[in-house]
């Protein structure tokens, strides 16, 4: 999902222009995130590579607001104008609204960053955002069938990603 996030509309630029974003932001944000699972799981300290319990999420809010900010510094000094600016600082927010809502409820994150990337992709204008539109109910269903989380988790996490893809796209 994040790198259709960045792709699409960086292929809008120039395919260099898409190549380096999605670069930095698998370097920043994506690696990290799954060398912390990897470590985690065979640690014991997650049940599975979803920080599927509460007490798993911190650490996974952490390591993915640490890649965001490096990924907002590399930005800041090497390319000001760059378009991820408005959207690190976007998705920077809405992780830290998910961290804060965590004590009270663990919302899908999975569904969350579907419905964020379908709804920005979509007020983009691009089929990709269409086809993951269709991909949302899936998601949404197998969190139910795998027993990751309830109804109401899933409901706030799309809540939350179609309010932040709408954000997005205003920003």
């Amino acid at each position: 999902m994040v790198a259709l996030l960045v792709a699409v509309p960086a292929l809008r630029r120039s395919p260099g222009s898409a190549a380096r974003s999605v670069l930095l932001i698998a370097v920043a944000v994506v690696v990290p995130v799954a060398v912390l699972m990897l470590r985690q799981v065979r640690r014991g300290r997650w049940s599975n590579a979803d920080a599927s319990r509460p007490s798993e999420r911190p650490i996974l809010f952490a390591v993915l607001l640490a890649g965001l900010a490096a990924a907002l510094v590399w930005l800041v000094v090497g390319e000001p104008g760059s378009f991820l600016l408005p959207g690190i600082l976007v998705v920077g927010a809405f992780l830290l609204l998910a961290a804060l809502l965590t004590r009270w409820i663990k919302l899908s994150l999975h569904v969350a960053f579907a419905a964020l990337a379908a709804t920005a992709l979509c007020f983009l204008r691009s089929p990709v955002g269409y086809a993951l539109v269709a991909v949302v109910p899936a998601l949404f269903w197998s969190r139910l069938a795998l027993g990751r989380h309830r109804v109401s988790e899933l409901v706030v996490g799309l809540a939350l990603g179609i309010l932040t893809g709408i954000a997005l796209v205003l920003s």
